[in-house]
């Protein structure tokens, strides 16, 4: 193993005392829909240990259960009640505000997730006359007036759709985005992620959205409640700086970086660029994520509450297991 364990002196929190672990899932568990090596016996590690676990994953195709069900036929042990991601934060934000009004650019998968939600007072089902394809922003506002306009993993999304949506906020609706990737890599590629609707209504509307997915304060903080403990209880286990470390420092709870998926990518664009080829299609970080990685950063105490610099550095998740 090479160059493992860059550990910070951050005053306060020491990774003997971890009770539980939010542990992310694209690139830290999984890569291009396959189990990165050491996933399964780590999981079942961390288990037997008495750790609390919950799968903190930006995926935002699918319903939390769904993306449980797709890990159990992988073999990953993951419980009932789990898995949290964006949509689940979405269905809990229309529960809080049952008056809100909805206009809803998601993938189909989410469409009987927060159909029940989506809109106070509609009726739950496709209404008649509906086609099976009929998409949920289509009809969820009915005629009223709509609150929050909410932007998701769209893959069927044409110009009218969007262009509704951008309506909508010109109408006064709050743009909320679950979450803001640039790009995301799938078995069969690298593809578009939902930061991309979610920078082209921004740019048209001149709206700020709320991003209800990592690396938002409100997604970790849900997260540690679910699990019922403190910040420093808890470490966070990733691929991502810019979606993992820095929501793991904007909580309080321990940092710790994975040299597999978006990570691997950026040290991988790295060599690329030293030999003289380009970068994969961005400019940014892993995945084109702000602040990169490459050789692994280390003393991340000193950055600052937000920033991208881990506590830890280990090259997969099965390495965590030597720090418990």
């Amino acid at each position: 193993m090479s160059d493992i364990g860059f550990i910070s002196s951050r005053p306060g929190v020491g990774y003997l005392r971890w009770k539980g672990l939010l542990l992310d899932v694209d690139g830290t568990l999984t890569f291009r829909g396959r189990l990165i090596p050491g996933a399964e016996v780590a999981l079942t590690e961390f288990r037997r240990r008495g750790l609390l676990l919950r799968f903190a994953t930006n995926i935002d195709s699918r319903p939390p259960e769904s993306v449980r069900a797709h890990l159990l036929g992988l073999g990953l042990d993951v419980r009932s009640g789990e898995v949290i991601n964006p949509p689940l934060v979405a269905l809990r934000l229309m529960q809080a505000e049952p008056d809100r009004c909805w206009h809803c650019l998601v993938g189909p998968d989410l469409e009987d997730f927060l159909r029940p939600r989506a809109f106070a007072g509609q009726q739950a089902g496709r209404p008649a006359g509906a086609s099976a394809g009929q998409d949920l922003q289509e009809y969820a506002s009915g005629g009223r007036q709509v609150d929050r306009v909410l932007v998701g993993y769209c893959p069927q999304v044409d110009y009218r759709m969007l262009n509704e949506a951008f309506r909508q906020l010109l109408g006064g609706a709050d743009l909320v985005a679950l979450q803001k990737g640039r790009y995301f890599f799938a078995p069969d590629g690298t593809n578009l992620d939902t930061g991309a609707l979610v920078a082209a209504l921004e740019y048209a509307s001149g709206k700020q959205a709320r991003v209800l997915g990592k690396p938002a304060r409100d997604f970790f903080a849900m997260c540690l409640e679910d699990l019922g403990l403190a910040p420093d209880e808890v470490a966070v286990v990733g691929d991502d700086p810019a979606s993992d470390v820095a929501g793991a420092r904007a909580v309080g709870a321990f940092a710790i970086l994975v040299r597999t998926g978006k990570s691997a990518a950026a040290v991988g664009r790295g060599r690329q660029r030293a030999e003289g080829e380009g970068p994969l299609g961005s400019t940014g970080g892993p995945s084109g994520c702000a602040g990169g990685v490459a050789g692994g950063p280390t003393q991340g105490a000193d950055a600052g509450p937000g920033a991208t610099h881990p506590d830890l550095v280990v090259d997969s998740v099965a390495d965590v297991l030597r720090w418990l």
